[in-house]
């Protein structure tokens, strides 16, 4: 036991920091914040029956409203605008699940660092850093399902990453597949945009067909390598890699030829499992949502009239009731053309190549405190990354990709750079071709692996330059600490919260 905390103190002091700074001050403001209008009627609609209509999949307001459930909390309140006043502890408890997720979202990402890396240091750099900013902080804060989506897609990834160092064809290669389908299949639950998941897997698959040092490389078990941390001493890394995965794959007995059949086999198998078991997680909810849902609500005028029939106190009764399979089809048609057709504009919208910069603010909450008609004071939440964290991060990655340009760049690259390099772009680039109104927390899940990727770049600075590491750090937690009153909503006095906008007014505008 003595031992065992010796080895993990630091992760255990990440743990507790985690789940203290995602659960701290969630009982205020006792108000409605920003989606919470939207959030909190869904989860409602389920305790009263009365039909609902979400432009995404209901896991995550299921998973609210069943939390809720059990601690015998009926969130009876109509939600009607932002800043309306509501009872705390049952904002609590329905803010606890996304709090939660939280503090777990920054121990899933620290798993994966660690599973990508071969490294407890980047692991552990991996952890503090998404801990530190502020955009994943107010996202996993209040009445929203985001946090839901971001874990379980960090936590299909981390199950790809050991599926892929298990024997093929293994009992234990088959569990984690399983156990990776079965996240996959949660991710897109909750959002559609977790569909980026099975691409980004799907593209690492074939590529390491092709690719004889990324074969390697995700078969080699975390702790049994040298981190890939980049430059000559990640060349001579690689360049020893290569040669033990030449060694590896020419060793069968059929030669490369052979193996390239096997691993498309297994590519073929993965695919099949990820897209049959997925599907059949992402139906289960509408199950439950169509069954706690029977009466006639708000959501009826996006439903056909046959499908409002269907409700009880609708216009009528229906003498051949739906089918689950029609009504599940209807719903995810109305869901997409719902979505693509949000094209209002919005004062706080954003296009996805501003996303980078931590431009542009989104306004959550506000509240002034005024004496004698002069406010005094003022609090404010707004969904804001840590800049210095996005700003360093993206730095890093248009690094990574300019390296690609020359071909001794691409020979020093190591492979796990390119697998988050392409998950980012993965979940960045479709908003190319998305006219809908976007925002600022539509980039989080590309966020993620750029702050991944930058953890590697500290990991190296830690252990060769080590003041270029800590000013780095320094620059983040400092970032942390003055957005932390945009995050949690502090009431400042009017002077400073002024002064604190107009020094973020580029971002903020």
């Amino acid at each position: 036991m003595k031992n065992f905390l010796k080895k993990s103190w630091p992760f255990i002091t990440l743990a507790v920091l985690a789940f203290t700074v995602h659960f701290a001050f969630l009982s205020y403001p006792a108000q409605v914040v920003f989606d919470e209008v939207h959030f909190g009627k869904f989860v409602g609609a389920y305790f009263t029956g009365q039909y609902y209509f979400d432009i995404h999949p209901p896991l995550g307001k299921l998973m609210i409203a069943g939390w809720a459930k059990l601690n015998n909390v009926d969130p009876n309140f109509d939600f009607d605008h932002i800043g309306e006043a509501a009872a705390p502890q049952m904002l609590f408890t329905l803010r606890f699940l996304p709090a939660f997720f939280g503090g777990l979202f920054v121990l899933a990402f620290s798993w994966l660092a660690w599973l990508a890396s071969h490294s407890k240091k980047t692991a552990l750099i991996a952890g503090v850093l998404i801990l530190l900013d502020n955009a994943f902080l107010v996202q996993s804060h209040f009445i929203l399902v985001d946090i839901f989506m971001l874990t379980f897609e960090v936590l299909a990834l981390s199950f790809f990453f050991l599926q892929q160092r298990q024997k093929s064809f293994s009992a234990k290669w088959f569990g984690y597949l399983i156990l990776m389908s079965l996240f996959f299949g949660l991710t897109i639950s909750i959002k559609w945009t977790g569909l980026a998941t099975i691409g980004i897997i799907g593209v690492i698959l074939v590529a390491k067909v092709f690719n004889r040092k990324l074969a390697l490389y995700l078969s080699t078990p975390a702790g049994h390598s040298d981190p890939p941390v980049g430059g000559e001493e990640s060349h001579r890394i690689s360049q020893r890699a290569e040669t033990r995965a030449t060694k590896l794959l020419d060793s069968s007995a059929c030669g490369l030829k052979m193996t390239k059949i096997a691993l498309l086999k297994e590519t073929a198998i993965s695919i099949i499992f990820l897209l049959s078991i997925g599907f059949v997680i992402y139906l289960v909810p509408f199950v439950i949502h169509f069954n706690l849902l029977p009466n006639s609500g708000p959501g009826d005028a996006f439903m056909s009239s046959v499908f409002q029939q269907e409700l009880k106190y609708g216009r009528a009764n229906v003498s051949v009731p739906l089918s689950f399979w029609k009504k599940f089809i209807e719903l995810n048609k109305t869901m997409y053309t719902s979505s693509s057709n949000i094209t209002a504009y919005h004062p706080y919208a954003s296009r996805w190549y501003t996303w980078p910069l931590a431009y542009k603010f989104v306004y959550y909450w506000n509240q002034d405190i005024t004496e004698n008609q002069k406010t005094v004071s003022s609090g404010k939440i707004f969904l804001a990354g840590n800049p210095f964290l996005w700003w360093l991060a993206g730095g890093f990655l248009i690094f990574v990709l300019a390296q690609q340009i020359s071909k001794k760049g691409r020979r020093k690259t190591p492979p796990i750079y390119y697998i988050l390099a392409m998950a980012y772009l993965a979940n960045l680039l479709p908003f190319l071709g998305i006219k809908r109104v976007s925002f600022l927390y539509h980039y989080l899940p590309a966020a993620l692996y750029a702050i991944l990727l930058l953890s590697f770049w500290l990991t190296r600075q830690w252990s060769k330059n080590e003041k270029i590491f800590w000013a780095a750090m320094f620059l983040i937690l400092a970032g942390f600490i003055f957005m932390a009153p945009l995050s949690y909503g502090w009431q400042v006095p009017a002077w400073a919260s002024r002064a604190e906008i107009q020094l973020l007014g580029p971002l903020y505008h």
